[in-house]
């Protein structure tokens, strides 16, 4: 106990049996939301799968979760979202110059650890001061390998509530490494979130499969859907459309993609403000999502979606192996 009270009396801790003052002099990571709300939002919004892979680096947060190898997604939750960040710095790496000489260097972007972690349990643990009207902040303190991710939450209140949440971690998960090589990519279409996100909740939520056409020729953008029986239902944007921000294509392209995949995305696309689309020579698609956090942050949230293959025109359930 003795080891716990300067931990208390500096408030960054309130629950004695969290850590103690060893434990918190070996704290890798440690960040403050003044508000947590989207970030809820956005972690509530990819939780498709139970587990995911968190990257600690020098610039952020990222949560990736993939289902089957077949759509990813991954929330980045930059430094400047969070009032307070501060992160291990990794070893730096010694490299040869054309000068010959060494030098130290080191990647901002590069992960320097990373952890599995149970979304749907984490989230559950934010959702504990997400009623009612009152902002809530979210200090997380993690230790390194094989320790939990401490929660601290905070509710601004008459009243001070404050809660503890201590979420075991495991190790990163396997996840693929999709790259949209330059000289590979088809098309680059820019959107306004809220205005292509109500189009998309037009489309017939009983279709199968979702075809996208892009072409550097009219209709440009077209969007169709089909059910079991087969009909088709579709609709146009033309890159002078208003819902457009920019437009760019090289060559037609017309892939098909499951629509359970587009409902997974239809959840972080009610809350974008900015949509940039691609897709590449092999039909892979990529959603970058802007959030907006904050007057001065945003969240991004970015997803890869394979496309149906020749042989799933007629069996488009989802295989694992």
């Amino acid at each position: 106990m003795l080891h716990t009270k300067p931990l208390l009396a500096k408030g960054v801790l309130h629950n004695r049996k969290m850590l103690t003052q060893s434990q918190f002099s070996q704290i890798q990571f440690s960040a403050v939301l003044n508000s947590y709300t989207m970030f809820y939002n956005v972690a509530k919004a990819i939780n498709f799968v139970d587990n995911a892979t968190v990257q600690l680096s020098a610039d952020g947060v990222k949560v990736v979760v993939e289902d089957c190898k077949t759509v990813q997604a991954t929330a980045y939750i930059t430094k400047a979202c969070f009032s307070e960040y501060q992160i291990a710095q990794p070893r730096k790496r010694k490299s040869i110059a054309m000068d010959g000489e060494d030098h130290e260097t080191a990647d901002d972007n590069e992960p320097l650890t990373s952890f599995g972690l149970n979304l749907k349990v984490f989230t559950d643990c934010l959702s504990m001061f997400m009623d009612g009207d009152y902002d809530s902040t979210m200090k997380m303190l993690y230790k390194g390998d094989g320790a939990p991710l401490v929660v601290i939450l905070e509710r601004r209140c008459e009243d001070e509530l404050i809660t503890e949440c201590s979420v075991k971690t495991m190790e990163a998960l396997e996840i693929l490494d999709y790259d949209f090589e330059e000289d590979q990519v088809c098309s680059k279409v820019s959107i306004k979130g809220q205005d292509f996100f109500a189009l998309l909740s037009e489309m017939d939520r009983n279709c199968r499969e979702v075809e996208l056409f892009i072409s550097p020729d009219a209709p440009h953008f077209k969007f169709s859907t089909f059910d079991e029986l087969g009909s088709e239902s579709s609709f146009e944007i033309t890159n002078s459309s208003d819902m457009l921000i920019s437009f760019h294509s090289t060559e037609t392209t017309t892939n098909r993609y499951q629509f359970a995949h587009f409902k997974l995305v239809m959840k972080t696309l009610a809350l974008a403000s900015k949509i940039a689309l691609r897709t590449n020579k092999d039909g892979l698609l990529g959603l970058q999502v802007m959030i907006e956090n904050s007057e001065s942050s945003n969240i991004f949230v970015e997803y890869f979606v394979m496309p149906l293959c020749d042989g799933d025109a007629n069996d488009t359930v989802i295989s694992c192996d």
